[in-house]
């Protein structure tokens, strides 16, 4: 039975220069020659053509034909890049998918076809959607080096030669006397250093994506919603001359060294304050814990005694001092920093990004955050090998080898199922 010819709308909605139409299948060019007038596609050739429907001119499209099996699905696909108009996307889909065998296309229907004809890794096509949600410069250079392949080459040196091992231990288990002198010790522990890599690497990923808190704490009228509203972008925060303008927190996104964070402004710190003003205290209070970074902004009238007493408020390994209101006058701080004039401001963001990256592992996210559970899996069998290979017999060795190579598998994707390529290609969207 011929698979169905699929087709979508590949943009975002709404107007915009450009909107395109995609469809893939053996009907693809068939459906595409039906709306445009004079056609004559030359593979991978751009060329210009008029979209007829009913009869009726609705535009001029530059058309793409990619032939089976060199294009991203492996079908026969066809693009027609058209102005635009989302009524003129609309119309053009619609009298595509009235063309027998042709339907609307699911959501990550074109990249799971990629996939089921072997035009794309398992690895590739979690890349793609990676890479479509990434956030920040640093989710997109590690899931553009996924899409190339970086993340399916290390997985195979480390499978590979596991592949190898399993191979000779259940050779050894079977013909005893073949290999009487088998040490799995030094391939185990080359395993093992390649796993534990990846595995700080997809924690790395993971601590990025779940996102960092950066929270701004200190006295009243110390600058703090000023110098929030001068990195989030924005007056989000109130700002006013009277104490204890800010009774609650407030929070952003911004960007600090290709990671995304989320920035908090909270209430100033002060004895005997009001009923009200008390609770966002008490607030500031558990979100300072709750922080990676604190950064304490001390203004130019603090004491010594009050300085010490805010410090206290978070530990030093995640505190960061800055002298604030810098702008006012001079100031020795080695950190200072003015939320009116911008002064000082990308030398606290080198500073927060410094101690940001002593809180999760070193090294390029190469692994993402949903391999972090495999990938412990993977460490913790060969770990037990390892062990296992010093005190007992080589029938546990490779039963340890067998479930890192299963684990493996899992995030290489060797092994799918109906249940996850659903689940990951309910994450895409229409056309893509």
């Amino acid at each position: 039975m011929e698979p169905a010819t699929i087709a979508a709308i590949a943009t975002p909605p709404g107007r915009g220069a450009i909107g395109i139409v995609r469809l893939s299948g053996p009907r693809a060019r068939e459906a595409a020659a039906r709306l445009l007038s004079s056609w004559a596609p030359r593979p991978r050739v751009a060329s210009l053509a008029t979209v007829r429907v009913a009869g009726v001119v609705l535009d001029e499209a530059l058309s793409l034909y990619f032939p089976a099996p060199h294009s991203f699905t492996g079908e026969e696909v066809v693009e027609l890049h058209l102005h635009g108009s989302p009524r003129v996307l609309q119309l053009v889909l619609a009298a595509l998918l009235e063309v027998e065998g042709v339907r609307l296309a699911r959501p990550g229907e074109f990249t799971r076809r990629a996939l089921l004809n072997g035009r794309l890794s398992w690895t590739k096509a979690e890349a793609v959607v990676d890479l479509i949600e990434a956030r920040s410069e640093g989710e997109v250079a590690a899931a553009a080096a996924r899409l190339t392949g970086a993340l399916a080459r290390v997985l195979d040196e480390l499978y590979q030669p596991l592949l190898a091992l399993s191979a000779e231990l259940e050779g050894a288990l079977d013909f005893p006397d073949e290999a009487p002198d088998l040490d799995p010790s030094p391939a185990l522990s080359r395993c093992l250093e390649v796993a534990k890599g990846l595995e700080r690497s997809a924690l790395r990923s993971a601590a990025a994506s779940e996102g960092f808190r950066v929270v701004l704490y200190g006295p009243v009228n110390a600058g703090k919603s000023t110098l929030f509203n001068r990195l989030a972008g924005a007056n989000r925060a109130l700002v006013d001359d009277e104490p204890g303008t800010t009774r609650d927190a407030l929070d952003a996104a911004i960007e600090v060294d290709g990671q995304v964070v989320t920035l908090v402004d909270t209430a100033g710190l002060r004895e005997a304050p009001g009923r009200v003003e008390a609770m966002g205290i008490a607030r500031t209070h558990a979100l300072v814990e709750q922080a990676d970074v604190a950064v304490l902004l001390l203004p130019p009238d603090a004491s010594a005694a009050e300085r010490e007493g805010w410090r206290q408020v978070a530990p030093a390994s995640k505190r960061l001092e800055v002298a604030s209101k810098c702008d006012l006058g001079t100031t020795e701080a080695h950190l200072a920093v003015s939320g009116r004039s911008g002064e000082g401001v990308e030398n606290l963001l080198k500073a927060v990004g410094v101690l940001l990256a002593q809180r999760v592992p070193a090294g390029e996210s190469l692994a993402a955050g949903h391999h972090r559970e495999p990938l412990q899996r993977v460490r913790e069998a060969l770990e037990r090998a390892v062990e296992a290979a010093k005190t007992t017999t080589l029938e546990v060795v490779a039963g340890e080898v067998s479930l890192a190579l299963a684990a493996l598998a899992e995030v290489a994707g060797l092994n799918l199922t109906e249940q996850r390529l659903d689940a990951l290609f309910a994450r895409f969207c229409i056309g893509k």
